[in-house]
């Protein structure tokens, strides 16, 4: 299936970040990992639903270790340990963005849609993730977990970025992975394109999105 976006369509574009834009499971996996490693617990003996769920924030999965293995600190003092493992993995690995994400990302900027990341991960490494990849330049505004209160599927993620941009959340064309990204984008009022995650632990309902595609290069601009 090809989708034509057409510049009148929306005035502005949002990515979910992680599974959407790029594939970071394997460097997300080893940091919290290792975050297990250097506080005591089995990052592996974890249930399933907590290890491998899509969408999540950072912060939750933090939260979510410390409840389980009884850890003294304070998830504020656990997140910067746990994305200095995350910065290191990054660091010791080519990043590829998934096929074509650079060129609709680009046609997109240049037919002037203003751009935003609104993701559960952290900003400081989505920020230099998409200095690697020579994208940062595109997006005006990422909105990370830490800004916002009520993660995905409320919709406060998208509500946030809109009015950051200064556009109204129905104006925006929504790029998600996941059941509770989609939830999120509708519940804000924004047009959803779900891009399937054939890597996803789990089966993802995207039956809600006003279109679903296999990836972007299904997906032309102009």
């Amino acid at each position: 299936m090809k989708l034509r976006i057409h510049g009148g369509e929306s005035t502005a574009a949002i990515f979910d970040f992680d599974e959407t834009m790029i594939d970071l499971e394997a460097q997300h996996t080893a940091a919290s990992a290792a975050l297990c490693r250097e506080m005591g617990g089995d990052y592996f003996s974890l249930p399933d639903e907590l290890r491998l769920a899509s969408g999540r924030r950072i912060i939750d999965e933090i939260a979510d270790m410390k409840a389980r293995f009884g850890w003294t600190k304070s998830v504020e003092e656990l997140l910067p340990i746990r994305q200095r493992y995350f910065r290191d993995a990054c660091l010791g690995t080519h990043l590829e963005l998934l096929p074509c994400v650079e060129k609709v990302v680009r046609e997109l900027h240049a037919n002037g849609l203003a751009l935003a990341i609104a993701t559960s991960a952290v900003r400081g490494e989505i920020e230099e993730i998409l200095r690697r990849t020579g994208l940062r330049d595109c997006f005006a505004v990422i909105v990370d977990g830490s800004e916002v209160t009520r993660a995905k599927p409320d919709p406060e993620a998208y509500l946030v970025t809109a009015k950051k941009l200064g556009v109204g959340a129905e104006e925006c064309v929504v790029f998600e992975d996941s059941a509770i990204g989609v939830q999120a984008a509708k519940a804000a009022g924004a047009r959803c394109i779900a891009i399937r995650n054939r890597r996803a632990h789990f089966p993802q309902d995207l039956s809600g999105a006003d279109v679903v595609l296999d990836s972007f290069c299904e997906l032309m601009v102009g």
